[in-house]
């Protein structure tokens, strides 16, 4: 046989035919009805085929219709337009899944109503309001079940000894699961039972089938809440997606980090697609912050303190920051089913300097692993980052999502001066308008040291007079604070051009802002690089590089910082400061880029991102990952269950000790240094003393000896003491 001649090779999501065969005993007018449905909803090349109730005529009928897939409906119903098709859809969207299962209208594990119904209607619009989640079960559930052709290959007929329905849903699904292969629901399909048979929908489970397998006995329908998700979308049209958010980080001094996780948590909030569970340090988090996320519709506050096993998880958690160690990653997966990450940026990841010790450096790189690997998706504010991920193998490019911030902030107040103006904190001169404001946490490669190099060259080569101002919070360690110092104390003349400030709250931010000459942003790296912008918004040119996520995001021509030349740059920083038509045109080009970034936009990307990661087929590394955390929390357990019962040994061995060493002062003591046990004894019965299970038996027995003993010779104590 030549290449051009060998067979090709069917696709898994690519059925060689599909084959539906009704197999019932019913009769009457719901058979009646159940045909008509499949002929005026069934396509001309699917073959439908009659077959009885019974296991050995059904294998026939699976026989005949090879080497097609089947769909078996086991009692009369009506299906809709569409049915083969999503059936097919969802029982080929993975190349393990043996079968799918369709809702039903009432009376199963995957009902649509908790009533019986027989409304034409029941399904409207299903196929739309469905998350199509197809959320993975332990067996199939009948009435309507979509059994894969290789499947049967794979595990063989069904067994005839069973009745029709417990050899589908049970057997033949449980040798499918033995097999490797695994089943889902068809939550965008539903049927309606015309006829319903009596019995628990999915096979009764017979002794036969019991002891055939145990495990079914403690194994429930799915072990996820995905199903749960699935039924309520299929069953309420425009349901709300439960998601967790992690806002633990809104309880510290206020930063990018924060502004960004309280903005994104308001545009969420107004998307109207959500139950947001927002994760909070209750004892940590300001009283306005609370109450303005309290305000929030369909929005609950979870404390941290009081998260614990019995805690119920959401479809979807989600950490707005990097991991930084592996209780972040547990805490994820605990209370989501899915885990969303955003990787702000790699800047702590490549940094030693940012930690105490190599030591820490590496806890927390294994941290931002394990939730990068734990998580369906990854969210990056830049194809920057994202292209860091990919190149350092962190993630593969199909997990990861760019979602750019907001800039549209809502109003924080009125501008307010900042509390370290005042006299005696800024130094002795008083700080006049346009000045050049430096703002940042002093990270060191947030380079402000390269600030005071860019004042010295505007002052030396083009003899500007105007002040600089350092704001932002002070961090340790890896903080450029001492190299700032001296840079000073060599450059004596520019101290009193220079003021320090601390963090600062908007408001203060927002007073700085209207009175500076220009922002000066040298950070060397930047995840997104949010300062450019907002300072353009406020009418303001920014100094800034064109390096890392700035060089994408920025429009070309905006970037004033030659990297890094002080002299180059001054000379157009220089030109920002003194000339209105450059400075008018660098502000315009800013602000209109940074017009098009909208927190409503990005939040209608993470909705759609969360949907995403609620449906991703299921990932071996996410799943060694849940295994790891639910292993870590059983052994944390245990020890504790061990540590309790050193103790109590413990405990004991001391109660035994001082019980022996009880008549010290009667000179009657047995241990001890004057005890009148040899050592090696003494350290034996202390040894034997910490095992009550062999200590308790073997004293009782001495005790009864000794108490034995002590009523025999009593009255000889007695003769000898009136003797004596």
């Amino acid at each position: 046989m030549s290449m051009n001649e060998l067979p090709k090779t069917r696709r898994a999501n690519q059925p060689s035919g599909i084959c539906v065969i009704l197999a019932t005993d019913a009769t009457g007018e719901p058979l009646r009805d159940c045909l008509r449905s499949l002929q005026a909803h069934t396509s001309g090349d699917v073959q439908i085929v009659r077959a009885t109730g019974d296991c050995a005529e059904l294998n026939r009928a699976l026989e005949r219709c090879a080497p097609a897939d089947a769909i078996v409906l086991d009692e009369p119903c009506r299906v809709g337009a569409g049915w083969v098709e999503r059936l097919a859809g969802a029982a080929h969207a993975d190349t393990n899944t043996a079968t799918a299962s369709a809702l039903a209208n009432f009376g199963t594990p995957l009902a649509l109503s908790e009533r019986s119904t027989q409304d034409p209607a029941f399904a409207k619009g299903l196929a739309e309001r469905s998350l199509v989640l197809r959320p993975r079960l332990s067996r199939a559930v009948a009435p309507c079940v979509y059994v894969r052709r290789d499947a049967l290959e794979l595990v063989g007929p069904l067994d005839e000894r069973l009745d029709l329905r417990a050899a589908i849903a049970i057997d033949l699904t449980q040798r499918c699961v033995q097999s490797g292969m695994t089943h889902v629901a068809a939550d965008d399909v539903a049927v309606e039972r015309l006829a319903p048979l009596p019995g628990a929908a999915e096979g009764d489970l017979s002794p036969e089938l019991r002891e055939r397998y145990p495990y079914l006995q403690t194994t429930p329908l799915a072990d996820s809440g995905v199903l749960g998700q699935a039924l309520r979308s299929a069953r309420a049209p425009a349901l709300r997606l439960s998601v967790t958010l992690d806002a633990r980080a809104l309880d510290g001094a206020i930063t990018g980090t924060h502004v960004h996780i309280l903005e994104l948590i308001l545009a969420l909030a107004r998307t109207d697609a959500l139950r947001l569970r927002l994760l909070v340090r209750a004892e940590r988090i300001d009283r306005a912050t609370r109450e303005l996320l309290q305000g929030l519709s369909e929005t609950q506050l979870l404390a941290a303190e009081e998260v614990d096993a019995d805690t119920p998880a959401t479809t979807v958690f989600h950490r707005p920051q990097q991991t930084f160690a592996p209780s972040d990653v547990k805490l994820a997966l605990a209370l989501g089913e899915r885990f969303v990450i955003s990787q702000l940026d790699l800047i702590a990841y490549r940094n030693p300097g940012y930690f105490a010790d190599a030591g820490s450096w590496q806890d927390y790189r294994a941290a931002s692993r394990h939730g990068l690997s734990a998580a369906e998706r990854v969210v990056v504010f830049s194809e920057h980052t994202r292209g860091e991920l990919v190149a350092d193998a962190l993630v593969e490019r199909g997990r990861v999502r760019v979602v750019a911030p907001g800039l549209d902030h809502r109003s924080t107040g009125e501008p307010l001066r900042p509390a370290g103006l005042d006299a005696g904190e800024a130094g002795a001169k008083p700080l006049e308008d346009g000045f050049l404001l430096c703002l940042g946490t002093d990270f060191r490669h947030k380079n402000r040291i390269f600030a005071l190099r860019l004042l010295s060259a505007l002052r030396e080569d083009h003899d500007w007079r105007g002040s600089l101002v350092l704001a932002g919070t002070h961090i340790s360690p890896g903080s450029s604070v001492e190299l700032e110092r001296a840079y000073l104390r060599e450059h004596a003349e520019l101290r009193s051009a220079v003021v320090e400030l601390g963090p600062l709250s908007e408001c203060e931010k927002a007073w700085l802002m209207q009175r500076a000459g220009a922002i000066v942003y040298p950070s060397v790296y930047e995840g997104f690089g949010l300062v450019p912008f907002e300072s353009a918004l406020g009418g303001v040119p920014c100094v800034f590089a064109p390096w890392a996520s700035l060089a994408e995001a920025a429009p070309e021509q905006t970037a004033t910082i030659v990297p890094w030349d002080a002299g180059a740059s001054a000379q157009a920083a220089h030109t920002l400061l003194t000339d209105a038509g450059a400075r008018r045109r660098h502000v315009d080009s800013l602000a209109a880029r940074a017009r098009e970034l909208t927190w409503d936009a990005a939040a209608a990307a993470m909705v759609e991102i969360y949907r995403e990661a609620a449906i991703a087929p299921v990932r071996e590394a996410a799943t060694l990952s849940r295994d790891l955390s639910t292993r870590e929390a059983r052994l944390s357990v245990q020890h504790e269950v061990e540590v309790r019962q050193l103790v109590s040994e413990r405990e004991h061995a001391q109660r035994m000790y001082d019980e022996l060493n009880a008549e010290v002062g009667s000179g009657l003591a047995l241990i001890g240094p004057n005890g009148t046990l040899p050592d090696p004894i003494q350290r034996a019965l202390l040894a034997l003393t910490a095992r009550p299970a062999l200590s308790r038996p073997l004293f009782t027995a001495v005790t009864g000896v000794y108490v034995a003993v002590r009523a025999l010779t009593r009255p000889i104590r007695g003769l000898l003491r009136r003797s004596g």
